[in-house]
């Protein structure tokens, strides 16, 4: 299934979230291998094509599954059981309205952790992504997204319908030869591997198969 013509499929897409550059303000999409494309228009908008690419109502999945983690805003999106968004904080707006959450694919997050600066900050596919958002803020947003999985999942199985349970979540992609660190701008910096001393965190898991992201090692 083709995605926005970039010649791409959906199920590549690892995560997009809205940046200031000098083309201004623009939305950044990761893909699962570690490439990314810069497009001009807005996450909201990417998030609308996106879903109507998967034929899904987006006003209904967040009724849905908001009563259910009892949240009415920013409720993570199952779209299908291969992918579901976590809509993160990734910026503060410079002007009033400019949207400031991006939205990740659950399967690709590998990691979390705060740095010596104390921002918290977010591995997806091989990037280091600087969040606005407290530790526990995102801890508890990816707990809600987990929970969220596995109510769709369980739904599915109910309907008897084909899903692929215990695929292991963030392997998909080809890891990077290193973590690569993208700034607010989508600039990238090459970064060595994060270790234990310098307070990696690994996202919690929901499969035995998944690798924390302090014990990962650069290919």
């Amino acid at each position: 299934m083709q995605f926005l013509d970039l010649g791409r499929e959906v199920w590549e897409l690892g995560a997009f979230w809205p940046v200031y550059n000098q083309m201004g303000d623009v939305t950044l999409v990761l893909w699962k291998n570690g490439e990314f494309d810069l497009l001009p228009t807005s996450a909201s908008r990417l998030l609308k094509s996106l879903a109507a690419s998967l034929a899904v109502d987006l006003r209904q999945v967040r009724e849905i599954y908001g009563r259910e983690v009892a949240r009415k805003l920013l409720v993570p999106l199952a779209l299908h059981d291969q992918f579901l968004l976590v809509p993160l904080k990734v910026r503060t707006a410079v002007i009033p309205g400019d949207e400031v959450y991006g939205y990740f694919d659950l399967s690709c997050i590998q990691g979390l952790q705060v740095s010596a600066e104390g921002v918290t900050e977010l591995i997806v596919a091989g990037c280091i992504i600087s969040l606005r958002q407290r530790l526990r803020s995102v801890e508890e947003q990816l707990n809600r997204a987990r929970h969220i999985e596995w109510l769709y999942q369980l739904r599915m199985v109910e309907r008897r319908l084909p899903i692929w349970l215990g695929r292991p979540r963030g392997t998909e992609q080809v890891p990077p030869a290193e973590l690569r660190r993208i700034h607010p701008s989508g600039e990238l910096e090459p970064e060595k591997s994060p270790d234990k001393e310098e307070g990696t965190r690994a996202a919690p898991s929901t499969s035995s198969n998944q690798t924390s992201s302090s014990n990962r090692r650069s290919t």
